[in-house]
């Protein structure tokens, strides 16, 4: 009678040991992959979280201005870090993946082949904000860590002692977990892509409006598109404080009661006064020749101004009015390199000024 082949003679793709067999050390896995592949495998999941996180956003920017527009401020941005970081310390600390991995087929594991949990995933997410951050450098210094590692590891990876594997690798991954989070990612992906079509429509179709800002007594008003709003670090003495700080324009009213000065003083007196305020305060600063204009109806000095301030080239537009009461100086700014597009909507806020009667 025929024996049969010694065990060890049984191809390992038909022996029922081999598929039981617990994957290998992880940075041995990681190691084994091209660089190239892995490289260009993990870019393409970063970009589409990025794209599916950015589509989210912006829908939820178009809900926050509907209640408020104040929405697109700092509260937003507070909010949307929030998002953004838990998103990743969330989704990988506690599955190994994010919608990106998940599609692209890898997985964030720690060296037991594990989803990474929620301190190292949380240690991974702080030093992606520097290394794979879209706005520093549009996450270069990730991509060569992964490209010059020996385990093909970006640096939030080697701080946390986590690895990027192909989810083919693994043998202790639940086809039933892969199932739910198939049908949980899609439904995610897919109101993200709704918001992004909401928010665009919403804003695209807003009317635009105008608000109006009073100075603390009520006495003075500027008015304002409904993307400015009240910003009250601009000047400790402003008695009107506005600005849009994400398109980087300012504006401020300081008022100077007629009480405080001789009876002599006079408008030009006055412009006097801020042109050397100007040239004190600013480096580099060049002053345009005055000009004479009509504020609430009454008789105005306005001259443009450009110079440095800490470092920054500033362009301002200065304009000067005399009241019964009182001289106001309105003074709006904005980076030189966008004071061309933004000089008509300047000139408009300061031209806005009343007196409230």
């Amino acid at each position: 009678m025929e024996q049969p082949p010694p065990s060890s003679s049984v191809p390992t793709e038909f022996s029922p040991l081999a598929q039981q067999e617990p994957p290998k050390n992880m940075g041995d896995l990681s190691k084994s992959y091209d660089r190239a592949t892995i490289f260009f495998t993990r870019w393409g999941a970063h970009v589409l979280d990025h794209i599916l996180l950015a589509c989210f956003l912006l829908g939820l920017l178009s809900l926050g201005v509907s209640i408020d527009k104040d929405a697109n401020g700092l509260y937003f941005f507070i909010l949307a870090a929030i998002i953004l970081c838990s998103y990743y310390v969330f989704l990988e600390g506690l599955t190994g993946y994010t919608i990106g991995k998940f599609t692209f087929r890898i997985i964030s594991v720690n060296s037991e082949g594990r989803p990474p949990g929620l301190w190292k995933s949380f240690l991974r997410s702080l030093i992606r904000l520097f290394e794979a951050n879209v706005f520093l450098l549009g996450g270069l210094p990730a991509g060569i860590s992964v490209l010059a590692s020996d385990k093909r590891q970006r640096l939030g990876d080697l701080a946390a002692n986590t690895y990027v594997v192909k989810v083919k690798d693994l043998h202790n991954v639940s086809k039933k977990q892969t199932t739910i989070l198939a049908v949980v990612f899609s439904i995610v992906a897919v109101l993200s892509i709704i918001g992004m079509i909401f928010g665009i429509v919403d804003l695209a179709s807003r009317t635009p409006t105008e608000e109006i800002f009073y100075s603390t007594d009520k006495k003075f008003q500027i008015t304002a598109p409904s993307d400015w709003s009240k910003d009250s670090a601009l000047h400790d003495e402003a008695d009107i404080e506005i600005s849009n700080r994400f398109s980087e324009k300012y504006v401020l009213v300081l008022s100077e009661s007629k009480q405080d000065l001789d009876s002599t003083f006079t408008l030009q007196d006055y412009a006097q006064v801020i042109e050397a305020n100007l040239q004190e305060a600013v480096e580099d600063v060049s002053i345009d020749k005055q000009i004479r204009t009509v504020v609430d109806n009454q008789v105005a000095i306005q001259f443009n101004a450009k110079g440095k301030v800490d470092g920054i080239k500033v362009a301002y537009i200065v304009t000067l009015v005399e009241t019964p009461t009182h001289f106001h100086q309105i003074m709006a700014w904005t980076e030189e390199k966008r004071f061309a597009p933004l000089k008509q909507e300047l000139q408009k806020v300061s031209a806005s000024f009343r007196e409230v009667k």
